[in-house]
């Protein structure tokens, strides 16, 4: 019987010892829950490795790469968000550029209209132009020809006699 209670009271101490477990995402620890389960989402592998107590070398070295590789991440996340925001600018002035082209093209659209509006106005002017002198013309025409045949029995034209309308 004490033989049975010394065996339960051993194999309850040693299921209840922890063991010092570390993840590795590839070639470092994993330092944190949410790394490991990125690398696990991305690779679909991780390993668990067990640290001893005798090598407290080991354990050191072990403490020293985990802070390296969060120095790393910690780097890595500065470096990303430096990226997003430099992406951002980049996007906001290139949609800047694009409303100040499109306000630009707008604004020549315009003027081009306003100078064949202004054109138009020119040649219709000028046709009205052509056809008040046409008109003033064939006037001119008429009266000499009404002074011609009213001079033709007299002995020399009277240029001063011009006949109202």
């Amino acid at each position: 019987m004490k033989s049975l209670f010394y065996t339960i009271v051993f194999f309850i101490i040693i299921a209840c010892s922890t063991n010092k477990t570390v993840y590795w995402c590839g070639d470092h620890p994993c330092i944190n829950k949410t790394e490991k389960e990125a690398y696990f989402k991305k690779t679909m592998i991780v390993e668990v490795k067990e640290l001893k107590k005798e090598s407290s070398k080991n354990s050191s070295e072990i403490e020293k790469i985990m802070l390296q590789a969060g120095l790393e991440e910690k780097a890595r996340i500065k470096k990303e968000k430096k990226l997003t925001k430099y992406e951002k600018l980049v996007e906001k002035q290139r949609k800047k550029e694009e409303k100040i082209l499109a306000k630009q093209i707008r604004r020549d659209e315009k003027k081009i209209l306003k100078n064949e509006k202004k054109v138009v106005k020119k040649i219709v002017k000028i046709e009205d132009s052509v056809k008040k002198n046409a008109m003033a013309s064939s006037d001119f025409d008429k009266l000499v020809e009404k002074i011609a045949n009213r001079n033709t029995f007299r002995s020399y034209p009277d240029i001063n006699d011009i006949p109202s309308r």
